[in-house]
């Protein structure tokens, strides 16, 4: 293969795995040349520790120098998103975190209980990966219950807006932007002790309030980065513990926290090329010339895999020593709500070992179906009994 110019996707053969091309060109380069499906140039990173480098260096940002972001939401640069970062972060301090932890537990042993109820066959996607999620999500945000399942509606299309018309994005966007500002007057009339509450609260001396828009954007960014990725990691993970001994070894919480890290490692999505970096100036990396302007694809799914960080990559081991793996980023743009995601995996597997630990599939793993989402893949259901 020509490591200088080839074209993305790459074929891949199983959906549980990065294409196997990566793992050619990474012997030869971690960064690599190639040409987008929308036909543009650009830098692929497919090794951990340059993937590391380049989202922790403020010489890639979010746009094309010279090119105008929106510094009310999280995907812009500089002062602007270390502000935002400044003061979203603090709906996710450890205190927050740890109030947060029982209901948790709670809505992830509620819907293990309902699923378990109603008697197997189950879809696991339905039952627990999607509702978990959202629920989190509408928990946080401190969602009056009556509106859930509005808001369930509305989580769901955001999710796909990438795949969808103009008509149809405006349309959402618009529906949900209307409940999202509604929710901020009331919060500001009447706080609860929620997350959207404290950051309406916010005051400080440097980084002042957050204005409306901010709030919205903020809001809307946790519902379409919390619930996707997280359901897909939850699926994936039970899919492949199912496979690696099954679910009876992590009751009560035994090993579960290790187990997650692993899950997260193996998560084969494609989100990477939603999301890239710009060269802001010229540099050499890993030694390629980089030229300010161009287009750098972090492929975490890659990097992931890298055997210079994990040994035996591909193998997935729910027991490995864990080693800090780009499941959430790295660097300024790191995923704000690693620590959630985390909690939810984990309260999920923990509920299932202890209520269900027999649990098996009951089609093999390759016969499952997939979505063809644009940002990330995952699976459209998982049959399960016990």
């Amino acid at each position: 293969m020509d490591i200088q110019s080839f074209t993305l996707p790459f074929e891949r053969r199983s959906p549980y795995h990065p294409p196997a091309d990566y793992a050619e060109l990474r012997r030869e380069s971690p960064v690599v040349r190639t040409i987008t499906a929308s036909g543009e140039p650009a830098w692929v990173v497919i090794g951990a520790d340059i993937a590391q480098q380049v989202l922790s260096d403020r010489r890639f940002g979010v746009a094309k120098p010279g090119v105008p972001t929106d510094k009310e939401s999280l995907l812009c640069d500089g002062d602007a998103h270390a502000r935002l970062r400044r003061v979203i972060s603090r709906g996710f301090g450890a205190r927050a975190m740890e109030s947060l932890r029982p209901r948790v537990d709670e809505m992830a042993d509620r819907f293990v209980v309902e699923l378990f109820e109603a008697g197997p066959p189950a879809d696991l996607v339905s039952k627990l990966a999607r509702p978990l999620t959202l629920a989190v999500i509408t928990e946080m945000l401190g969602v009056p219950v009556d509106d859930r399942a509005r808001f369930y509606k509305w989580a769901e299309a955001v999710s796909v807006l990438i795949a969808e018309t103009d008509a149809g994005y405006v349309e959402t966007w618009m529906e949900l932007a209307g409940f999202l500002g509604e929710l901020i007057v009331a919060k500001r009339a009447n706080p609860g002790d929620d997350l959207l509450s404290a950051l309406v609260a916010v005051r400080d001396a440097d980084d002042g309030t957050l204005n409306d828009r901010e709030l919205l954007l903020a809001a809307a960014a946790l519902l379409s980065g919390g619930q996707l990725t997280t359901a897909n990691a939850l699926s994936i993970g039970v899919v492949k513990l199912i496979q690696t001994g099954g679910l009876a070894g992590f009751a009560g919480g035994e090993g579960v926290a290790v187990a997650v890290e692993e899950m997260l490692r193996h998560q084969a999505g494609i989100s990477g090329e939603a999301f890239p970096r710009w060269a802001q100036t010229d540099l050499e990396l890993a030694g390629q010339c980089v030229a300010a302007g161009d287009m750098v694809i972090v492929r975490l799914e890659a990097a992931n895999r890298d055997p210079a960080r994990f040994p035996d990559p591909d193998r997935f081991d729910p027991g490995r020593a864990p080693v800090p793996h780009l499941k959430f980023g790295h660097g300024p743009h790191r995923c704000i709500g690693a620590a959630v995601a985390r909690m939810e995996l984990a309260a999920a597997i923990t509920a299932l070992a202890n209520r269900v630990p027999e649990l098996a599939m009951t089609c093999h793993p390759d016969e499952i179906s997939w979505t063809d989402h644009p940002l990330d893949s995952g699976p459209a259901a998982v049959p399960v009994t016990w």
